[in-house]
């Protein structure tokens, strides 16, 4: 539901959640989905420019091996999947990011490919890192089938029936990627490259186009292998299920360091996010059909949790509470009452905040966002940045002494000489070149660990900055002490951008990286978050998002909480 600006009645005082509350790994771990995410982004992109979309090669034999090249096109370009189907055998299948065989490679190209050029990517594109790529592909993905989903989906539409709901919403996917490289990895087109392009001026657009053709291509891949097996009896994927066909994703400690690495980026989509939040509790008063709206999704939110299965303990008994949390919020008189009086949305949030856990004051942040697009149309514009690797030279000792005062309070009450403070470290690996978490009691090569540990350093430089002149340049502090750089420069850049830095120890002993990933994964778009352990998790992207024939359609946009009736 798209609602008018001018129906609404904001106030002109908006207040941001304090750093001190929004960067807990604990909240940032409890973030889901909402308008702002990235595929949501691409998806109405899609729409308003009014892409097209088709299969323009086809080279598919009738086990699925072959070639196919998916195009996509806006009012400037064409982007074009390219798709490589190999044989592979069961074992070989696997969720790391360093298997070297996979049932499908991929590459988002820029432009209409030549022959030459696809003969060239036919062998490059098979090896992923280990190939050689050329500057007009700009991603490099590869993709696994989920064996047991895809089999049972294809044996039931050779056969004319359609496959078993249940199943189809337990999985969600019928491929699932192990990475979506992009911006100038492995020899691929540099980001600064082909930005001008108006599609790629948002954050991680030309990945999430990728994803979707993978899913397009996917449901086309398994109607074709079913009309080859089945003839005339067999029958397409119904529109229904396909549309609540995703793309699976295993994502692993490699993208945790994103978030730490680019301290200003983080900054830029939390506080846009928090924005979001701040325009929606500034809402005075909304209308009957607005109220309506926002029962329905909590009700969809419920649907959706519902049908979010895991097998990890934690995360189930996340889910329960949170199951329980929408159904009182839904059943209990005062959210209608609420709703019709002055700041509804702020005023719900306010009463049931004592009696939620945090997963469902984010789903709630979610709930609430989700009809007032209008109110956001100028923050998607503001998620990117042009990040610095200098300093400003004009601070002095003591500015930077007061900086860490007021904002790394946090860092400074953590007792960094206690075991439980020292647990992890993290390390590259230097055989795979992907990030690792040590255990310092029990691990070699601490002396080589990555500069996560802020608290550690703060504090350390804080007694170098306490013992030297107070008028003194940072450069000059700098020059002489070289191990406070890294730190100097997140508590300027923290100076400016409030939300720049995770307020937790990442080397305590209780940390779980998973909250970093879900946190990026929230701003990407996922949904039905699968945690295998502390370290890694599946999800699941365009879940619910309409299909290329189905952009037009009214609410087409309008797909958060997909859930699959009698499933």
């Amino acid at each position: 539901m798209k609602i008018n600006n001018k129906n609404i009645k904001i106030s002109k005082k908006t207040f941001l959640r304090k750093p001190s509350k929004v960067m807990k790994l604990n909240r940032l771990g409890s973030f889901h989905q909402t308008r702002l995410s990235f595929c949501r982004q691409l998806v109405n992109q899609l729409k308003d420019n009014n892409w097209i979309f088709r299969v323009s090669e086809w080279n598919i034999d009738k086990n699925g091996i072959g070639n196919a090249i998916i195009s996509s096109n806006d009012d400037e370009n064409t982007y074009c999947l390219v798709v490589f189907c190999h044989p592979i055998n069961d074992h070989d299948r696997s969720d790391r990011v360093i298997a070297e065989k996979w049932d499908m490679t991929f590459s988002l190209f820029l432009g209409e490919p030549t022959q030459t050029e696809i003969d060239y990517m036919s062998e490059n594109l098979k090896v992923q890192e280990a190939g050689h790529h050329s500057s007009k592909q700009m991603t490099l993905s590869r993709a696994n089938k989920s064996v047991r989903v895809f089999n049972n989906i294809l044996s039931s539409l050779s056969k004319g029936k359609q496959p078993n709901k249940t199943l189809i919403n337990d999985i969600g996917y019928l491929v699932r990627t192990t990475a979506v490289y992009g911006n100038g990895k492995f020899g691929i087109g540099d980001f600064d490259n082909i930005c001008e392009n108006s599609f790629l001026k948002k954050p991680f657009q030309a990945e999430m186009l990728t994803v979707y053709l993978i899913r397009f291509f996917s449901i086309k891949l398994i109607n074709f292998l079913a009309k080859m097996k089945g003839g005339t009896a067999s029958v397409k994927l119904s529109d229904e299920i396909s549309k609540h066909i995703g793309v699976g994703n295993a994502t692993g400690l490699g993208m945790a360091p994103f978030l730490i690495n680019h301290p200003e980026l983080l900054h830029k989509w939390i506080n846009t996010r928090e924005t979001a939040i701040s325009r929606v509790y500034a809402i005075e008063k909304i209308d009957t059909n607005q109220q309506n709206e926002i029962v329905n999704l909590l009700q969809r939110a419920l649907n959706y949790t519902n049908q979010w299965k895991v097998d990890d303990q934690n995360q189930s008994t996340r889910i329960k509470n949170l199951q329980l949390d929408l159904k009182n919020i839904i059943d209990d008189p005062t959210t209608k009452i609420l709703l019709s009086d002055t700041y509804p949305l702020k005023n719900i949030f306010n009463f049931f905040v004592d009696q939620i856990s945090l997963e469902t004051e984010e789903i709630l942040h979610s709930i609430f966002i989700e009809p007032f697009s209008n109110l956001f149309e100028d923050l998607t514009d503001e998620m990117g940045t042009f990040e610095k690797q200098s300093v400003p030279i004009k601070y002095k000792v003591k500015e930077i002494i007061n900086i860490i005062r007021q904002n790394y309070n946090w860092a400074l009450k953590i007792n960094v000489n206690d075991k439980k403070e020292n647990h992890f470290f993290w390390y590259t690996s230097q055989a795979k070149l992907e990030p690792r978490l040590g255990i310092q009691e029990q691990d070699h090569g601490s002396e080589k660990q990555l500069p996560f540990d802020i608290a550690h350093q703060v504090q350390n430089t804080l007694k170098i900055l306490e013992s030297l002149p107070k008028n003194i340049t940072i450069s000059e502090v700098m020059i002489n002490y070289p191990e406070t750089r890294n730190i100097i420069r997140r508590i300027v850049i923290n100076n400016t951008s409030e939300y720049s830095e995770i307020q937790d120890n990442l080397h305590c002993d209780k940390t779980k990286p998973i909250d970093i990933l879900r946190c990026k994964l929230s701003f990407f778009g996922a949904s039905k978050y699968d945690p295998k352990s502390d370290l890694w998790t599946r999800i699941t992207l365009f879940q619910g998002a309409p299909l290329p024939h189905q952009l037009q359609e009214k609410n087409a946009c309008n797909w958060i909480f997909p859930y699959l009736s009698d499933a």
